[in-house]
C-alpha cells in the first residue's frame, strides 16, 4: 500500500493548475474607512496573502455534479448528485461531497470511488460508502456503512494487492494504515495468492511492520499459520505468532505437517523457526519413513 492511494482523495479535488470559477456577489455600498499608515497597509497585505495561500481553489469549476452550493460564511462547497472528476490520472466519483476549508477536510459519501493511474506507475484504487480526509494533517478514513466492505487495491507489473475491511484509517504523513472489521488482504504474484485475515491489521509502511491482531491467519497455496496475534517486523528481522496456541499446517518438499505450540518465532524470512512451550504435532515425510533408522524398529 502506498501513501499515493490516499493522497488521491486530496489531489483529485485540489489541483492548483486547474481553472477556477468566480462566483459573483451583490455589490456592497462603499463605507469610508479611516486612513491607514503605510505600516498598517503592509501588515494587512501580508495577512491577505497568507490567507489566500492557505485556502484551496474554488472547486466548482473542476468538479462536475448535479448541484453545487457555496456557503461563503462557512467557507464550504457542497456537491450533490453524480459528483465526478477525471483528468486522465486522477478519478473521483461519489453521490455527495463537501469541501470544508476551515476544517481543512473533504468528506464524501454514497458509492465513493477513487483512482490514481500514472504512466509507468502502479494503479491505486479505493471503494467506500464514506470517506473523509484532512489535507492539513494527512489523516483520514474509509468506511463501510453497508454489507459491502471498504476496499483498497494496488496493481503493478508484479503484483495485485486487494484489501477489504469495514473501516480503514490512515495517516499519509506517518504512512500508517489501520484496517478493522473482517479484514481480508489478498496478494497475488505470478498466479500465486497469499491471504492475510484478522479482526484488525496495522501496517507501518516506513518501518516495514505488520500486525495482525485477533483471529489472525496467514496462508498460501501450501501452508497456513493460525494464531491470536501475528507480528512481522522486517526492520528488526523478527516474526512471531502467539496467543490461542498457534497452529501451522501445510506441505513442504519434505512432506506434510501440523504443529501446534504456545509461541512461534522466526527471522523475517522464516528460515530459522523456534517453537516454544508445549509443542505438539506430526510430520509425514517419505524421506523420514524410508530412513535406515526406521528398520531398527
Amino acid at each position: 500500500m502506498n501513501r499515493s492511494l490516499i493522497c488521491l482523495f486530496m489531489c483529485c479535488l485540489f489541483l492548483q493548475a486547474c481553472r477556477t470559477v468566480h462566483v459573483e456577489t451583490p455589490a456592497v455600498a462603499q463605507i469610508p474607512q479611516p486612513k491607514q499608515t503605510l505600516q498598517t497597509k503592509k501588515e494587512a497585505l501580508k495577512t491577505k496573502q497568507k490567507k489566500a495561500s492557505q485556502i484551496p481553489e474554488v472547486l466548482g469549476g473542476i468538479v462536475k455534479s448535479d448541484q453545487w452550493t457555496i456557503y461563503k460564511d462557512k467557507e464550504q462547497e457542497e456537491f450533490s448528485g453524480h459528483v465526478f472528476y477525471d483528468n486522465g490520472i486522477y478519478t473521483f466519483k461519489s453521490g455527495y461531497a463537501l469541501s470544508d476549508r476551515k476544517a481543512h477536510t473533504i468528506t464524501a459519501s454514497q458509492n465513493v470511488y477513487l483512482k490514481q493511474h500514472e504512466p509507468k506507475s502502479p494503479t491505486y484504487e479505493a471503494w467506500a460508502d464514506y470517506a473523509r480526509y484532512n489535507y492539513q494533517t494527512g489523516k483520514g478514513i474509509l468506511k463501510s456503512t453497508s454489507k459491502n466492505p471498504a476496499r483498497l487495491r494496488l496493481q503493478d507489473d508484479t503484483q495485485t494487492v486487494d484489501a477489504r475491511a469495514k473501516h480503514i484509517s490512515f495517516d499519509t504523513n506517518a504512512q500508517v494504515f489501520i484496517l478493522t472489521g473482517n479484514v481480508d488482504i489478498k496478494r497475488t504474484v505470478q498466479g500465486a495468492t497469499q491471504t492475510l485475515q484478522a479482526d484488525k491489521v496495522t501496517l507501518k509502511q516506513t518501518e516495514n511492520y505488520l500486525l495482525l491482531d485477533g483471529n489472525a491467519v496467514v496462508k498460501d497455496d501450501l501452508r497456513t499459520l493460525q494464531a491470536d496475534t501475528i507480528v512481522y517486523d522486517a526492520e528488526h528481522d523478527h516474526a512471531r505468532a502467539f496467543g490461542a496456541r498457534p497452529l501451522a499446517t501445510g506441505t513442504t518438499e519434505q512432506g506434510t505437517f501440523a504443529i501446534i505450540a504456545d509461541n512461534v518465532t522466526s527471522d523475517a524470512q522464516g528460515n530459522a523457526v523456534t517453537l516454544e512451550g508445549q509443542v505438539q504435532g506430526w510430520v509425514v515425510s517419505p524421506a523420514l519413513n524410508e530412513n535406515k533408522i526406521n528398520r531398527q524398529f
